[in-house]
């Protein structure tokens, strides 16, 4: 596919604010009928078993009140509004049906012992029926991400990283961007500025022991060497929470962490 990239200037800047006017941003519903489908967590494959890796499994959970969710309004954006069947939440906290969370990144914190290459097959976000997807993606520094445009609607995607490259490329139908992130990162917030409810988020880690929680919020970490290390779980909304784990050569662990509303 021919990378297309295509820097906002003047033109697009008037055609965004004219988009942005006609949309009426916000609101909606609170009681949402449905979500966005999403494809399984965007992550890095991780690095071949080495002798005596162990494993770090379990799932995120949910206690409490949750927080409320709306329905996407997509105000005049009818292209977008067509392109789902009905009704959509927003996905920024997502709540399983077994009380569990969805796209909660569980990671390592820190440096675990040695350096690692990063992949080089990419992985792809993508912007489908005006919303991102997945809605979040983790990768290794030096791993390629591709932004891809899917939608028959004029997007742009742009990324603001502490350190290194911030992006903001438009995309027509059909073409896509692609960022090498080259410092690590944790909750990189990616938007569409021209669809303000488009919101995603990207993390960037400095190793490959990392996961996104999928649809049951469950998550597996492969191939970590034994020790005691921490582990953690991010979500964008809800902040952290933390675990003391010791593991030894090919264990398989099991743990749950868990947010309160």
């Amino acid at each position: 596919m021919k990378i297309i990239k295509r820097h906002l200037g003047g033109s697009f800047t008037l055609l965004m604010a004219i988009s942005i006017f006609l949309v009426n941003c916000g609101g909606g519903n609170d009681n949402p009928t449905s979500r966005p489908p999403q494809p399984p967590p965007a992550s890095t494959k991780q690095s071949p078993a080495k002798t005596g890796g162990a494993t770090i499994s379990g799932k995120v959970n949910f206690t409490g009140t949750p927080p409320r969710q709306r329905t996407i309004n997509f105000g005049a954006e009818l292209q977008c509004a067509k392109l789902h069947p009905g009704k959509v939440k927003n996905d920024r906290v997502v709540i399983n049906e077994n009380n569990t969370l969805m796209w909660t990144l569980v990671h390592i914190v820190g440096v675990v012992g040695e350096n690692f290459d990063p992949p080089t097959e990419q992985i792809t976000m993508d912007q489908v029926g005006c919303i991102f997807t997945p809605h979040a993606a983790a990768v290794m520094v030096g791993q390629p991400v591709e932004f891809r445009n899917s939608d028959p609607v004029l997007h742009n995607v742009r990324g603001t990283v502490e350190k290194g490259k911030s992006f903001n490329v438009a995309k027509q139908k059909g073409e896509n961007y692609i960022h090498t992130f080259k410092s690590s990162q944790i909750g990189i917030p990616v938007k569409c500025d021209v669809h303000p409810w488009m919101l995603g988020v990207v993390h960037v880690l400095p190793h490959p022991f990392f996961a996104i929680t999928d649809e049951n919020g469950s998550f597996k970490i492969e191939n970590v060497p034994p020790g005691s290390y921490k582990v953690e779980a991010w979500h964008e909304r809800l902040g952290t929470q933390q675990l003391e784990v010791t593991i030894q050569a090919g264990e398989t662990k099991n743990i749950d962490l868990t947010f309160a509303g």
